[in-house]
């Protein structure tokens, strides 16, 4: 197979010396048979540094202005943003940010002479996600089949799903039933087989201008959502009986800005969602978690949080070690109370809890594992994450394109560990007596992780590699029974002490 890399070229526009990393998910998409393989770099991008601090490249859109407190602003900021010719676009009262349009940078500056700001910045549209363009693929047709595990292509490729004992916790929970899961992405395909009737349209919701629809124009989003949820048709999910909303944040050209991500987790809070998946983000030097944009994104999430949302984020693909201390930080992964996952995958079909070659890691920079992919000397296809193609983003009738909403495509990142992630939220829902909060699904996840190397918080695993049956195992966090022991052998992990 000959393997192309999804990405964008490495650029540095940035004044002070740094660059700004973006996740796409490094997705690799087969393309054409041919003898060899070589494993590309990680995809790096490095778009322009954040407005205040350096206001030059990349699509400048509205002003963010940050109160001090959440609430209202007062009239007298409201009329001085029009004195000076600006309008409110956008009131977040929730959390205390404004949208504001049509002022230069020196006059929305000028906005931080109120007691009230806190601080003023101007958003960005940045290349979250790689391009429609910029794609290339190699697809595979299923038939129909009946349920999860009987999924047309889940014993050839789906060793996802069968190393966190996904195909375990489905025979003895409740596979996600009664519980909503948000992808904040580039859209979704809901004419896909595997999504038909798993949508719920009505709470579904498009942020990003200029698109007003949920549908994928990418591909990023179908792949995406058919990890957390799918009808068991072609492939296989891991809370197959979870409800599904889009909150679209990404176009067709996966550019989006920080103020239709804001609106998204706000979104989530507001209809209730069980938890949220984005898997994508930016690496920035530590000290930018300070800055206005920065702060905005996490008073989005907080109010989330505070809704009982599970926030779940990628956590980037630079092949990094953040451990606390360090001098970046990866965002929203790193967000107060949000789970950042990174990446595992096998060589060749063995090694399966290995590190993702361009997956981040460490105590601060990954808090669970979870598969992702890979594709390095030695690997074959079946080591990617196998997933749904958007026939939106590729309309041509199969072998050409994605069209008649039955075709499958293989990418790795740590973009496609997440939903693992997120769908176990899911999961561990449905399993419980009562309706939880975010608290209670994150411990239940990490509690339920496999230590792989004996530690409650690894500095390479963090707190360890996910295992859904773990996750809703006798105990607090839904006490379902194990399925019927199939004479395999157990795994005994010991627990160690934190580093």
């Amino acid at each position: 197979m000959t393997w192309a890399r999804v990405g964008t070229e490495s650029v540095d526009r940035g004044r002070l010396g740094w660059k700004i990393a973006t996740l796409a998910g490094v997705a690799w998409i087969a393309t054409a048979c041919v003898d060899g393989a070589l494993a590309p770099d990680p995809v790096v991008v490095a778009p322009p540094a954040f407005s205040v601090l350096a206001a030059e490249g990349g699509q400048l859109r509205d002003h963010l202005v940050v109160l001090r407190r959440e609430g209202a602003p007062s009239r007298g900021l409201i009329r001085r943003i029009e004195a000076m010719g600006g309008t409110v676009a956008q009131r977040h009262d929730e959390i205390g940010v404004l949208a504001v349009s049509g002022l230069n940078d020196l006059d929305a500056s000028g906005l931080g002479e109120f007691a009230e700001v806190d601080g003023v910045g101007r958003d960005l549209d940045l290349q979250w996600i790689p391009p429609l363009e910029e794609l290339q693929l190699v697809q595979m047709d299923a038939g129909a089949e009946t349920d999860q595990s009987d999924a047309f292509f889940f014993d050839a490729f789906q060793w996802n799903m069968r190393q966190i004992q996904a195909d375990d916790a489905w025979l003895v929970t409740p596979q996600g039933a009664g519980a909503l899961v948000c992808v904040m992405d580039s859209g979704l395909d809901p004419s896909h087989q595997d999504l038909a009737g798993k949508v719920n349209m009505a709470v579904s919701r498009s942020f990003f201008p200029g698109e007003p629809d949920i549908l994928d124009r990418n591909f990023h989003g179908t792949f995406v959502s058919g990890i957390v949820s799918t009808n068991g048709l072609g492939v296989a999910s891991v809370a197959p009986d979870a409800d599904l909303c889009m909150i679209k944040i990404a176009g067709a050209q996966g550019s989006a800005p920080f103020a239709s991500i804001i609106n998204g987790f706000i979104w989530a809070g507001l209809i209730g969602a069980d938890a949220v998946n984005i898997s994508f983000g930016l690496l920035i030097p530590v000290e930018l978690l300070k800055d206005p944009i920065v702060v905005a994104m996490q008073r989005a999430v907080s109010f989330a949080q505070k809704k009982g949302v599970l926030v779940v984020a990628s956590a980037g693909n630079e092949g990094v070690k953040i451990d606390f201390g360090s001098p970046y930080a990866h965002i929203p992964s790193q967000l107060g109370g949000v789970i950042g996952v990174g990446a595992t995958a096998p060589v060749n079909q063995q090694d399966f809890d290995r590190l993702a070659s361009y997956t981040n890691y460490g105590r601060a920079g990954a808090q669970v594992m979870a598969p992702g992919g890979d594709f390095v000397p030695g690997s074959v296809i079946a080591d990617l994450i196998m997933s749904l193609c958007s026939s939106v983003a590729f309309p041509a009738p199969f072998p050409n394109g994605c069209g008649g909403g039955a075709v499958y495509v293989f990418a790795a990142g740590t973009s496609f560990a997440a939903p693992h992630v997120t769908g176990t939220s899911a999961v561990v829902e449905s399993a419980a007596k009562l309706e939880q909060g975010s608290s209670y699904l994150r411990q239940c996840i990490f509690q339920g992780a496999d230590k792989l190397d004996g530690r409650i918080l690894s500095p390479v695993y963090g707190y360890g590699r996910l295992n859904v049956l773990g996750s809703v195992a006798p105990g607090p966090c839904g006490g379902v029974a194990p399925p019927p022991d199939d004479g395999g052998d157990e795994q005994i992990v010991e627990e160690g002490a934190t580093d």
